[in-house]
């Protein structure tokens, strides 16, 4: 074993995958990949999936399979991959042959691309690295081959090609890249250093005679232009693999069932794991679990947002452009729990080297729906929303409060979260109480906490009509802090109503709330057009407030009493 060929890194991770109290097993993916060796034009596999989605997991299991530096045979032979997975018995046959036949047969090159990149401020800097490395290996390996004393051509693909060509038992490979995009997204590299890397890994592949298999992935989808010799699965395009890569609700179930064996006081059910992390929707709309957060919520024993362990927080916060037509409002919607319908443009590698190298058009304004296409295509590839049957949507809980905090700190819309946790105010008579806003008293400590965002709030200096519109928005937009009962609101007055409850309180998320919150769209769409008749009869006056939603913001509409 070396560090790139039959790497000792992924059979110890694959070993310590083993012996997790909840592990899960994927091997059958191996009966898929074995019908796929030797296949030209279907044996170079990229599948692309979110951060945390099991991907290394996967690779480490590939490599401690097929490597002939690996002794793997007592470990496969407990798991699925060992007695097929077809439930037509000659094809279930077959597939055991064929795992019998592959088990240790090659010898893999397993290439990391995110390990280290801090090291290096080149392309070159970076591939003659892993040149040294593989070479080290083979001089580890081969002690007495002396094949790569060629320095004219002392490069990666040359030193392979020389192997296959000159050894008897080295003859054949398999190909593991994981992380694939890590150099495109990293800014060590230049635009011309990225577009270069994409062609190294096609001459690496295309139509070599020493590789047998490739597979590769990462989170980016492929630059198809260049990397054509790959056929690619991604969360948008995946009917064969997608059950590889996250868990699925059946295995999630069985996961419960263990850890009531294994923890007689556990605090997790089903129902807590599915609002949390469930969410994903494959090609045929079967729940797909985030893996990384099922299996560290059972660990802890504690349900909690684990997402943030990832890192995707920070590109969550970059990837939303709230610039674009309509993004504000639609993330607003997303995170009350509603579907957007909307057609994904495939967003790619290709989007990036296009920016990079100034090949895509600058003017956002005629490009709003291709823009706004492609980003929330963008959010589905790094799995903060989901895609299924046309529309999008934020998969669970979890995601649900990133987006939150993605809001906090962005700020043009910051004010929603502020208004909110700032009117958490205790109600007379420890009890639920409607409260007429125009009744507020206007200089009352609720009334304050209500307004308070000094000069940065346009709530504070608009006109009443902005007022009942935040209120009423804040309210729909966040149940957990406001809460409204049909049968309590006033005959056509619901309207009128901030409804806050008590702490004291229990409140029932049912079917009163959904009543509600219709009730409250149709006062938002009355709104909206009250102001449509109120700006035809009333003159704009100057006020020095920052905009309001899409009001310009040096504007503001203000109340003109007769």
């Amino acid at each position: 074993m070396g560090v790139i060929i039959d790497s000792e890194d992924m059979y110890k991770k694959f070993k310590d995958l083993l012996n997790q109290e909840f592990f899960v097993d994927k091997s059958n993916i191996i009966n898929d990949f074995n019908k796929l060796i030797g296949k030209d034009g279907s044996n170079n596999v990229c599948i692309t999936k979110p951060r945390r989605f099991g991907k290394t997991s996967i690779a480490a299991m590939l490599t401690t399979y097929y490597s002939v530096g690996i002794d793997s045979q007592e470990i496969f032979d407990k798991l699925k991959v060992s007695k097929g997975k077809s439930s037509d018995e000659t094809k279930k046959k077959k597939e055991i042959e064929l795992y019998r036949k592959f088990q240790g047969k090659y010898h893999t090159l397993y290439f990391d691309f995110s390990s280290e990149l801090y090291k290096y401020n080149s392309l070159n800097a970076l591939l003659d690295s892993i040149n040294d490395i593989l070479k080290d290996d083979i001089k580890y390996i081969y002690p007495n081959i002396n094949v790569l004393n060629n320095a004219k051509n002392d490069n990666l693909i040359y030193n392979l090609r020389i192997l296959h060509r000159k050894t008897k038992d080295f003859i054949i490979i398999i190909i593991i890249i994981d992380e694939w995009d890590s150099v495109i997204f990293s800014n060590r590299f230049t635009p011309d250093d990225k577009v270069k890397y994409i062609r190294f890994l096609k001459s690496l592949i295309k139509d070599k005679s020493y590789s047998a298999f490739v597979f590769m992935t990462g989170i980016m989808p492929i630059e198809k232009s260049i990397l054509n010799c790959f056929v690619e699965y991604s969360m948008l395009n995946d009917e064969e693999y997608y059950q590889y890569f996250g868990f699925t609700e059946q295995e999630v179930r069985d996961l419960c069932e263990k850890n009531k064996k294994i923890n007689k006081n556990n605090k997790i059910e089903y129902k807590d794991l599915e609002n949390w992390y469930n969410g994903y929707k494959a090609y045929n709309g079967e729940k797909i679990f985030n893996p990384w957060s099922v299996y560290h919520a059972l660990d802890n024993d504690r349900i909690d947002n684990y997402w943030n362990g990832t890192g995707g927080f920070d590109e969550l916060v970059n990837i939303i452009n709230f610039n674009i037509l309509g993004v504000k409002d639609e993330i607003l919607e997303l995170i009350k729990g509603n579907k957007i319908e909307i057609e994904i443009e495939g967003f790619g590698t290709e989007n990036i080297l296009n920016r990079l190298t100034n090949k895509e058009e600058t003017n956002e304004k005629a490009n709003e729906k291709k823009l706004k296409a492609e980003l929330y295509s963008k959010m589905v590839t790094f799995g903060f929303l989901t895609y299924y049957d046309g529309k999008i949507s934020i998969p669970n809980k979890e995601l649900e409060e990133n987006f939150i905090e993605v809001l906090k700190s962005n700020k043009d819309m910051k004010y929603y979260y502020d208004i909110i946790n700032n009117s958490k105010i205790e109600e007379y008579d420890n009890e639920l109480n409607l409260i007429p806003i125009n009744e507020y008293p206007p200089n009352s400590e609720k009334k304050r906490k209500i307004d308070q965002k000094s000069d940065e709030s346009p709530i504070e200096h608009c006109d009443d009509i902005y007022k009942y519109f935040a209120i009423i928005e804040y309210s729909y937009f966040n149940t957990l802090n406001y809460e409204c009962s049909s049968n309590k609101c006033y005959k056509g007055k619901c309207s009128s109503y901030l409804i806050v409850p008590d702490e004291s309180t229990n409140f029932t998320k049912s079917i009163e709330t959904a009543i509600c919150l219709v009730e409250i769209i149709f006062l938002i769409t009355v709104l909206i057009f009250t102001n449509i008749i109120y700006k035809s009869i009333f003159n704009p006056k100057d006020c020095d407030v920052k905009g309001y939603m899409n009001i310009n913001s040096e504007q503001c509409y203000l109340t003109n009493k007769k």
